[in-house]
């Protein structure tokens, strides 16, 4: 008996070996460690979106379609094969074969539906549906034809529907691990997507660790894991990169270039991207009440000066809420708010102002230079005879309390290559700005806004952008452009990885590998 289960014990031990050689041959994969300046609140895509979301979200999820990021923006093939239009508020898609979620799960056509369903996005009650209602909310329904046909039926005619269903929102999600989680909150800690990374650990404001899925039907994941570790201050991410702490770091200031080149064996990527830095204005504000005031504050702002003296001119200063990714309805012409100190005079004396204080909150180190730019606004406001006072918080919320609020930073990305991918998503009716933080509300700009979402006609589409910008820039200004964002990472030599001109960082197969560099 004795020798019997000794040899168990050693069939046993040689089973587990060979089922184990080929996981230790998958670890021996390079794993990435990446200084950010911030982390998500939640990893589920309806219930943040953010450029510390969108960084890591697409690595762990896909949607029916994608953008190819490389080639035009253009759009390809993702979880579904093929797809076409029925009618105008009709689609039909193929769903690709043998897709395999995080949990092990084939993808079927019911977890489709049920990702769109009323239980993640579309009811009332839904955790999801406020940011839904934003990035897909002219969809009506999805149903499951058979396990691999999907029908997406939208209310209203929608010109940018497939661009909806490769953007942010739009992700699918296992129904399965949706309904098996204990809780909502355990959930958005961990859910559960196809993508080439699954998430192995998230602690908010510490770090997000992502492992490879190794049965993506993209091909093999080049990373074993890939750790976004949460450090606030610029500084500390460049001493991480130096020391070898940090493979990779985020949000790299112009400034900081030439220490980062001058390291053994680092190097800096990146550049514009398609995002306008903003600030936002509150409506709501007994200062900011009055539009002229709020037009002022836009028009006091040089915003070419910003960029020479703090990016070197490596970015594009913009007072018109235009870019070439607008395509048909880009206007290279428009002047939008251009630097005007006369006129922001002429303004505030017709407004009545006589000096009030308006608070300019700002959490400093989320956005690049955030802190030295608003030094500069403050200083180009005071020329005008606007008394802004800078006031810095810890967090979001802080700088969202309703409480005194009236000027803040943000950033606006391009998701679609049309103005609805910004100005409409952002300011419409449906916006964070109107239904989440109610900051500004204009009945005018949300009737262009639904032509604008819902018109096949360019030249009605056109029309109805241009009255937008026109209630934007002068009648009723919600917010000023700065400028576009510029995105710079340093990171080691050897990674041989492209960074795209949006705020996702793709690591999966063909845009990650790693040399003797």
């Amino acid at each position: 008996m004795p020798n019997a289960i000794n040899r168990r014990a050693v069939l046993a031990t040689l089973a587990a070996a060979s089922v184990a050689s080929p996981a230790r041959a998958a670890d021996s994969r390079p794993s990435l460690t990446l200084g950010v300046q911030s982390s998500p609140q939640s990893l589920e895509p309806l219930r943040e979106f953010s450029n510390v979301s969108w960084r890591i979200g697409y690595n762990v999820f896909e949607g029916l379609l994608s953008i190819d990021y490389q080639h035009g923006f253009k759009l390809k093939p993702a979880l579904a094969t093929a797809w076409q239009r029925l009618s105008p508020t009709m689609m039909e898609f193929t769903l690709r074969e043998g897709v395999r979620f995080h949990n092990g799960d084939v993808m079927t056509a019911e977890d489709v539906a049920f990702s769109f369903g009323p239980e993640r996005m579309t009811g009332d009650a839904a955790p999801g549906a406020p940011i839904a209602k934003v990035f897909v909310g002219s969809i009506e329904r999805v149903e499951a034809r058979d396990a691999r046909t999907v029908r997406v039926t939208t209310r209203t005619t929608d010109p940018l529907l497939e661009q909806r269903l490769a953007g942010w929102g739009a992700q699918i999600i296992s129904k399965r691990a949706f309904l098996a989680a204990p809780s909502y909150a355990a959930w958005e800690r961990a859910p559960v997507g196809t993508g080439p990374y699954r998430v192995k650990d998230f602690s908010i404001d510490i770090a997000c660790t992502l492992a490879a899925h190794d049965a993506y039907h993209g091909g093999t994941p080049p990373a074993r894991e890939i750790q976004f570790r949460v450090m606030p201050e610029l500084a500390a991410r460049v001493a991480a990169l130096a020391t070898g702490e940090a493979d990779m770091i985020t949000e790299v200031s112009v400034d900081q270039v030439p220490q980062i080149k001058a390291m053994p064996n680092r190097e800096v990527v990146g550049g514009p991207i398609l995002n306008f830095r903003v600030l936002v204005f509150d409506q709501t504000n007994p200062v900011l009440a009055d539009p002229r005031i709020r037009r002022a504050l836009a028009l006091s702002i040089e915003r070419q000066a910003i960029v020479e003296a703090l990016y070197l001119n490596t970015t594009r200063a913009t007072a018109a809420f235009q870019h070439p990714a607008f395509g048909a309805l880009y206007d290279a012409t428009r002047p939008g708010t251009a630097y005007n100190p006369d006129l922001a005079r002429q303004l505030l004396r017709d407004a009545g102002y006589t000096g009030a204080e308006i608070s300019y909150r700002i959490q400093p180190g989320y956005y690049t230079l955030q802190l030295q730019t608003a030094q500069i606004l403050q200083e180009m406001w005071r020329a005008v005879g606007l008394n802004v006072k800078l006031e810095v918080r810890e967090s979001w919320s802080q700088v969202l309390d309703p409480k005194g609020r009236a000027i803040r930073d943000w950033s606006n990305s391009v998701l679609f290559q049309d103005p609805v991918g910004a100005l409409t998503r952002l300011y419409g009716p449906r916006s964070p700005v109107q239904t989440g933080t109610k900051e500004w509300a204009n009945a005018a700009f949300n009737r262009d806004a639904e032509i604008l979402e819902t018109s096949l006609d360019t030249a009605e589409r056109r029309a109805a952008f241009t009255r937008l910008l026109d209630i934007y820039e002068t009648s009723d200004p919600p917010g000023a452009i700065l400028h576009d964002v510029v995105m710079l990472y340093g990171k080691r030599r050897g990674i041989d990885w492209q960074p795209y001109p949006v705020e996702y960082m793709d690591f999966g197969p063909g845009n990650l590998r790693f040399s003797q560099g």
